[in-house]
């Protein structure tokens, strides 16, 4: 495991592996990933130690790719800056949040990034995007289209709040996903995409009976249909064949094949 110190070690660690053809995965605090059983040939580059944040006049943060999404709630709501407390529950860094455009019903990081520094591996470029070039929607952005890797982002937010308001609110988003979501049991989080904005498809797997469906140590959630959770020894391999069944089964009855939200690595 690679673990840069800057943003320069990053992109050299990259361009190496692209350089001598190693398969390779950027990630943060490892949230909606799953990895495999067997011994991992891919490299990973881990971000973790990329952290630092700047806060700017009229509500701007300028952030590195590996600061955790709750520390950056928390700091925002310090400076009493509004449009982030929907952040401040998702367990991830802000470079996994900007590529999967992160959010929950409350927000999503398309309403809040107004420019990211991005490397484009392939191309070995470096591109600063504004919100409308990262081509954001519903859990997908530019940076998933070409395979992009996040540096840096500028979060443009809301100044002049209350910043006990603000930390209310977020205590109140989280007792509200602590009372709703399976937390006492570890996941790798969300298990599927939506098939709509406005479709919940935990209520679909659990309108077919799915809930509770067990192999191994894997188990579809009792509390929130849309997790899979380890309730003891469960495997990668358990956790991948409750995915699958889930997509047979939708795909058999609904007529459409859920997407993982979970990334897998090595790749599926």
């Amino acid at each position: 495991m690679i673990e840069p110190r800057c943003t320069g070690e990053l992109i050299e660690a990259v361009v190496l592996c692209e350089q001598y053809g190693l398969d390779y995965a950027v990630i943060g605090k490892g949230s909606n990933v799953l990895f495999g059983d067997e011994t991992i040939e891919t490299v990973l580059i881990r971000t973790v130690y990329l952290d630092a944040v700047q806060s700017l006049p009229d509500g701007r943060i300028r952030a590195l790719c590996g600061v955790p999404l709750g520390r950056l709630a928390a700091l925002s709501a310090r400076e009493g800056f509004g449009g982030l407390c929907f952040a401040a529950g998702i367990p991830g860094t802000l470079g996994g949040a900007v590529f999967m455009n992160a959010g929950t019903s409350t927000g999503e990081m398309a309403d809040v990034v107004e420019s990211a520094e991005v490397l484009l591996p392939e191309k070995r470029e470096i591109k600063t995007l504004f919100n409308q070039e990262l081509s954001f929607s519903y859990r997908k952005s530019y940076l998933q289209d070409k395979n992009a890797i996040l540096l840096s982002a500028l979060l443009k937010l809301r100044s002049g709040f209350d910043p006990k308001l603000l930390f209310e609110e977020m205590r109140s988003s989280n007792r509200l996903r602590k009372a709703n979501q399976p937390l006492e049991f570890p996941s790798a989080g969300s298990v599927f995409r939506k098939p709509d904005p406005d479709i919940a498809i935990s209520k679909i797997v659990d309108e077919l009976g799915l809930k509770g469906r067990r192999i191994g140590g894997a188990e579809v959630s009792k509390k929130h249909a849309g997790f899979i959770v380890n309730v003891g020894g469960a495997t990668s391999a358990d956790v991948r064949a409750l995915i699958e069944e889930i997509q047979n089964t939708v795909e058999r009855e609904k007529g459409f094949r859920p997407i993982p939200e979970i990334r897998f690595i090595p790749e599926v």
